[in-house]
């Protein structure tokens, strides 16, 4: 693959001097899945979505780099830095691989919607790996209901139950060792050299991330605002867009009262 992979989609233009945010996507999710919280900012914002190669329908040969360098890629190909970089699940993985890295930053700060954690404490098992597995069947069922959105409680429950095993057909088994993967990667991140404001942001109902691993992640990364919300789950920038969107809000107020040069990003 080559980063003509990667798209850029421009969400809102925005006006001259007011805040640039980027979006990065979850694994087999998509750019759209941003539209709701979009929809939310300030419509003064220039807003972009990054398409990258994780994807719906992906061969997964991507896999042969890091996360964080396809992620990187998409934002070279942005005309300046952004004032924050907002991002989801496996997305929010790849640019915390980019904070974490002392020779790149993604902008002037990041917000981690729902990140993947674990714990050091806890040792790679295959008793993890089974209740990883189980957690990813749910979720790839749990984001396809999301993007459905109304229509999922309109949608006939047979037809929904098979809608649902094909997107896990679909995804198969590359999908899953990705993403486990990469979690069981994340726990020797090296947290302290993030040195951008960062929001990790959880919520009591997602399966993915639990709330000790969010306390740890947050207080491994300095300076780092955490937020759980009790009603949030995996895909809280879908169905509490506006809740989110004033989060956000706060942390690019927070990047712009900093003071300092585009070339200290990137």
């Amino acid at each position: 693959m080559i980063r003509s992979a990667i798209k850029v989609h421009t969400l809102a233009q925005g006006v001259p001097g007011a805040p640039f945010v980027v979006f990065a996507h979850g694994l087999e999710d998509s750019w759209t899945s941003w539209l709701p919280l979009a929809a939310e900012l300030d419509p003064d914002w220039r807003l972009v979505a990054l398409d990258l190669p994780w994807r719906p329908g992906n061969d997964y040969r991507w896999r042969t780099r890091p996360a964080g360098q396809w992620l990187g890629d998409g934002l070279d190909l942005l005309d300046t830095a952004p004032d924050a970089v907002v991002a989801h699940s496996f997305g929010a993985n790849a640019t915390l691989e980019l904070l974490c890295a002392l020779d790149s930053r993604p902008g002037r700060a990041a917000a981690l919607v729902c990140p993947l954690y674990r714990l050091p404490r806890h040792p790679v098992t295959w008793r993890m790996f089974e209740r990883s597995r189980s957690t990813f069947v749910q979720h790839i069922r749990d984001g396809l209901r999301a993007r459905m959105g109304v229509r999922a409680d309109s949608t006939e429950p047979g037809v929904l139950e098979t809608m649902m095993d094909m997107a896990l057909d679909r995804v198969g088994p590359s999908g899953f060792l990705t993403v486990f993967e990469q979690f069981a990667a994340s726990a020797d991140l090296p947290l302290g050299n993030v040195g951008l404001p960062t929001l990790v942001l959880a919520g009591g109902a997602d399966p993915t991330l639990s709330l000790e691993a969010a306390t740890a992640l947050a207080d491994g990364i300095p300076g780092a605002d955490l937020r759980i919300h009790h009603d949030y789950d995996h895909f809280c920038h879908i169905r509490h867009a506006r809740g989110v969107a004033a989060q956000v809000a706060n942390l690019v107020d927070v990047a712009r009262a900093t003071t300092r040069t585009v070339g200290e990003f990137r």
